[in-house]
Formats: C-alpha cells, sequence, structure tokens
C-alpha cells in the first residue's frame, strides 16, 4: 500500500508526503520548516514520524526546509550521488546517502530516472510497495521515450504541468528566463506533458496529479484541460477511465491511496 499527500507543489516549493504502511517519506522539503511541520500534523504526523526525506535535485525550492530540517532532527536524507557533498552542506546533522541505483527504504523499493534539467544532477522517483508502484517526474524539459516507459507500470504518477506555452511567452519574465524554461533543460509545458500522457494512455496509469505549476505562467484549469483533452484522444474519460488531480502551491485537500 502507498498513500500519496501532495503538500506543497509550484514554483515556490516542493513537498509530498509518502506513506506505506512501515515508513513515511518526504520527497523534496522545498517550503518554509513551519509550513512542512504544520502540513504534517494536519495528517497526524510530527517530524520524529519521517523515516526519511528523498531529494530531487540541489534547487531552493526543493530543499529550502533542509537546514532547519536536519538541525531539529535526525532523518536519513537521500540525494543523488552527483549532488551529495552540496546536500551535506546544507544537511547539518543528518546523513546524507547518494543515490546511484534502486535502493529500499523500509518495505519501499526506490528507482530514478534522470531527468533533463538546468541542475547538477535532478532525478526523478518511483516508489514500489507490493502492487502499488508511484512515480514522480519533475524538473524535466524533454519528453522522449524513456520518460514514457519509466512511467508505464505506475498506478499513479505525479507529472510536472510546469507553464502554458502563451501566457510565458506574452509575459513579464526576461528573454533569457523564457529562454531557459522553454529549452530542454528547463521544465515541462501543459502540451508536452499532455503528449506524455497520450504516450501512457495504455498503460496501467490511472491516475495523474500534475504538479509544479508556475504561478504566473500557468492556471490549474489550463493545465487540467490540456490533460483531460489528452486523455479524450485516447478514448479515456477523465473520471471514468482516470482520475486527474493539480497539485496547489499552498494546500492541497487530496490523498492518493494505491491498494
Amino acid at each position: 500500500m502507498l498513500k500519496i499527500s501532495p503538500l506543497f507543489s509550484g514554483s515556490k516549493g516542493n513537498c509530498t508526503l509518502i506513506r506505506s504502511d512501515r515508513v513515511n517519506l518526504l520527497l523534496d522539503i522545498g517550503f518554509t520548516y513551519r509550513s512542512v511541520v504544520e502540513a504534517l500534523a494536519e495528517r497526524g504526523l510530527e517530524p520524529s514520524d519521517i523515516d526519511a526525506i528523498v531529494i530531487t535535485h540541489e534547487h531552493a525550492d526543493h530543499i529550502a526546509a533542509l537546514p532547519m530540517w536536519t538541525r531539529r532532527t535526525d532523518t536519513p536524507v537521500y540525494a543523488p550521488q552527483g549532488i551529495v557533498d552540496l546536500i551535506a552542506q546544507r544537511a547539518y546533522s543528518s546523513e546524507v546517502t547518494g543515490i546511484a541505483d534502486d535502493f529500499r527504504i523500509g518495505d519501499v523499493t526506490v528507482s530514478r530516472y534522470e531527468c533533463c534539467h538546468d541542475s547538477v544532477c535532478c532525478f526523478g522517483y518511483k516508489f514500489i510497495c507490493g502492487d502499488s508502484r508511484f512515480a514522480c517526474v519533475t524538473d524535466t524539459g524533454r519528453v522522449d521515450g524513456a520518460l514514457a516507459d519509466f512511467l508505464r507500470d505506475c498506478n499513479a504518477v505525479m507529472l510536472e504541468s510546469n507553464h502554458d506555452e502563451a501566457m510565458l511567452i506574452n509575459g513579464e519574465y526576461a528573454y533569457p528566463l523564457k529562454r531557459r524554461i522553454l529549452s530542454p533543460r528547463g521544465h515541462l509545458s501543459n502540451a508536452q506533458t499532455a503528449e506524455v500522457l497520450r504516450r501512457l494512455a495504455h498503460s496501467s496509469v490511472r491516475t495523474v496529479i500534475l504538479a509544479h505549476l508556475s504561478e504566473k505562467n500557468n492556471m490549474e484549469e489550463l493545465a487540467f484541460k490540456a490533460a483531460v483533452e489528452a486523455c479524450a484522444d485516447c478514448g479515456l474519460v477523465e473520471g471514468r477511465d482516470i482520475v486527474i488531480y493539480v497539485a496547489n502551491q499552498y494546500e492541497n485537500g487530496f490523498d492518493v491511496c494505491l491498494d
């Protein structure tokens, strides 16, 4: 069994709670320490209940609370091997373990996917517990067969749907930043995410969480509409054949339970 609870998701910070029968994991810890603690308390958990933190990459919106968290707890931290030293500099008292291959935390097996992003190293992850499989891939700018193959055997996926291209191009960001976001080492657009969903239409995926939306260059309605239409193109009806959620930057009142 896996239970997925997006706590915070967006350009300002990202943190997802993943629970099995034996362990409680945080995927990234990129919001304020106080906000993460309060979000956990709403779910009946304290910082001492977290068995491990798994980091995707070193950008602040994924590790902002790590210094305070590790100052107050001894939670083990896992991070891509290529950024272990960078993460260790931010983790005051915790052990930081480098990720190179599949590994286990309690009853959960974790495998990695190498994202294409303008960071030193960035991984997406698949969490496997019994027959339950959940993958999260954000902060990548490229859609290819390898991404679809990584996600294909999952029951549920959390996938970046960062921006609407028209909003970004016509928006207030400086040209170099726009170019960075639109590049293969940037972030997935709604249209790119829709393409991933088309590739997954006849896979095991039956729940999709759209994540890491830009507050200035996207809207939840646009991301949801693009995903629903992509599924409809393949004969899937949202709410019947597939369920699509949109994760919010500040508060998310839904959990995804995989038996």
